[in-house]
């Protein structure tokens, strides 16, 4: 009897232990650094819900998006000037390479921009050989020549994507790709007649050299980069 009065401490202390640690162990709340709109700085531990106050949560990494945003039709024309560079937002970190390390300047835009330009010439290939049959073999030589113009920077491009760029973000540039891709495409539901003006206008500009990568200061990234 005096064994087992002895052991019901034990045993009621260890029952509490048990307890005490199922229960989460909760910290302080997050803190958020706001800026008002005359850029007075406080700090709260609730986040403001007045549009004009911009919060920031303090020890909470958040990553720049990897590409520019655009709401523009892309371009296919080469530009005369590189883009100008773009700052990191408040708050956010830069986004790294496969390695960690920061992507030179522009670079994931560059290559952004290639992706759109192959997409591009394959959609016409494939919209224009099966809206007229018998002009494949012309649009096959026009976009094999423009293959063969642009070859080095399309053989750089690649090599940078897989060698610098995660699978994740290379997901990331062929969905981008594909959403401006979407807006130099004949609209959904445009009538025959119009996607054939279509295929007649794009196929004689791609001849004429109107979507070169080449002299183009967009992909000037691609072309000071140093591949391994």
């Amino acid at each position: 009897m005096k064994r087992l009065h002895r052991l019901l401490p034990v045993t009621l202390c260890a029952t509490l232990l048990a307890a005490g640690a199922a229960e989460p162990v909760t910290g302080p709340g997050p803190t958020y650094r706001i800026v008002g709109p005359d850029g007075k700085v406080t700090f709260s531990d609730r986040k403001p819900t007045d549009p004009q106050l911009k919060a920031r949560e303090l020890g909470k990494v958040l990553t720049a998006p990897l590409l520019a945003p655009s709401s523009e039709p892309f371009d296919l024309r080469p530009a005369s000037a590189a883009p100008p560079s773009r700052p990191v937002g408040e708050g956010l970190t830069p986004p790294v390479d496969v390695a960690g390390k920061l992507f030179p300047p522009g670079l994931p835009d560059a290559i952004l921009d290639v992706v759109v330009h192959q997409f591009f010439v394959q959609s016409l290939l494939e919209t224009c050989s099966r809206l007229r049959p018998a002009l494949t073999e012309r649009y096959q030589g026009g976009v094999r020549n423009w293959r063969d113009r642009n070859a080095d920077i399309l053989s750089r491009s690649n090599r940078i994507s897989f060698a610098r760029f995660t699978p994740e973000q290379r997901d990331v540039l062929r969905a981008t790709g594909r959403t401006r891709l979407a807006q130099l495409l004949p609209a959904p539901g445009s009538s025959e007649a119009d996607k054939v003006a279509w295929c007649d206008r794009m196929s004689t500009d791609l001849a004429r050299h109107q979507f070169e990568l080449v002299g183009d200061m967009r992909i000037a990234p691609i072309i000071y980069f140093d591949l391994p």
